[in-house]
């Protein structure tokens, strides 16, 4: 039998996560105890915390997809996909339990718990209004589902306006070109939007992941230099190093632009990667969340990255939305126009 939950949550986490904009739900790392109860098709019913002058009322529910304990890289990985609201901050040996899921379902009434006087799990002897509520607290299909009857239903959008805002962001997503991409930005995705800026900027363009995709488009079927094209151009010295960096561009007369992106991966390796080139006259970029900005400032201090570190600049993934939409559309007028970049 499935055993569903009731798990605390701040009310803007549940305002969020009922926009479309959390897909984790993140226990405090110290909790040591075991939460495998909670599996696959678990209803996790979210009651919001108290705050001065604010009720704690049941918001909304989500259904768990996967239940496990997480260490620091993968759940940092997940927090620069955006997938955690405000995400903890874990040390090296740090675990976390999450419960991850597809949508999170708003109540149309928000119910104070001191309401449910007349809702009971099947063993238990008080109503939920009076239990104390701390962390999870276990419920059976009884409960859940005089929860959902006093709650009325979830929030809909009429199905008419919820078709014409697709509409209208499929069309926007075509005019800026940002369709095929899969987000929260991915490492894949990232490198396809650095190529396609470089090829829209007339450089050749390389990347060490041709086998990678985002969406439907294969990275390496964006690049216009292999690794031996490269050779032609630098030295067998810097060639391996070069060709082990994510995304590449040349121009003569323009020299290089080498950049690095960070998503789930790590800052200190990449920042080895661009200091592999440093006896190369280029431009070096970390690509990265801007919440990894401070880690950036950190690692680059380090006396071994002493020949790149006034060379190199951080652009956050927010950054390159910006220059990669605006390309677009600067290059999809100057083809219309018959103009040279």
């Amino acid at each position: 039998m499935v055993k569903h939950a009731i798990l605390l949550a701040s009310e803007e986490w549940c305002k969020v996560a009922s926009a479309g904009g959390v897909r984790i739900y993140d226990f405090l790392s110290k909790r040591k105890k075991n939460i495998r109860a909670l599996n696959t098709g678990s209803v996790c019913v979210v009651l919001t915390k108290a705050a001065r002058g604010k009720r704690s009322v049941f918001y909304g529910e989500f259904t768990a997809k996967e239940v496990k304990r997480v260490g620091a890289n993968e759940y940092n990985k997940l927090a620069s996909e955006g997938l955690i609201h405000n995400p903890q901050t874990l040390g090296p040996n740090d675990m976390v339990w999450i419960v991850a899921f597809d949508e999170f379902r708003e109540y149309n009434k928000k119910i104070p718990k001191r309401e449910l006087t007349d809702i009971k799990t099947f063993t238990s002897k008080e109503p939920i209004s009076e239990w104390a509520i701390y962390g999870l607290s276990y419920i059976d299909e009884q409960a859940l589902e005089g929860i959902r009857r006093k709650a009325g239903g979830f929030v809909k959008e009429p199905d008419e306006r919820i078709k014409r805002l697709e509409e209208r962001i499929t069309a926007v997503e075509r005019l800026l070109g940002i369709s095929e991409l899969a987000l929260p930005v991915s490492h894949e995705c990232a490198e396809l939007m650095l190529l396609r800026i470089g090829n829209q900027l007339g450089f050749r363009v390389y990347t060490a992941d041709r086998l990678e995709v985002c969406g439907d488009a294969r990275l390496g079927d964006l690049a216009s230099l292999s690794r031996e094209e490269l050779g032609k151009y630098v030295g067998t010295n810097v060639l391996d190093s070069l060709s082990r960096v994510d995304v590449v561009w040349y121009k003569d007369g323009r020299g290089y632009y080498a950049f690095e992106v960070v998503v789930g991966g790590n800052m200190h390796e990449a920042l080895i990667r661009l200091a592999g080139i440093s006896g190369l006259e280029a431009k070096l970029f970390i690509v990265a969340d801007a919440n990894k900005k401070r880690e950036y400032e950190r690692d680059i201090s380090n006396p071994a990255f002493s020949l790149i570190r006034n060379r190199c600049r951080f652009l956050t993934l927010d950054e390159l939305v910006r220059i990669y939409v605006l390309t677009n559309l600067w290059s999809k007028y100057v083809e219309e126009l018959q103009l040279t970049m």
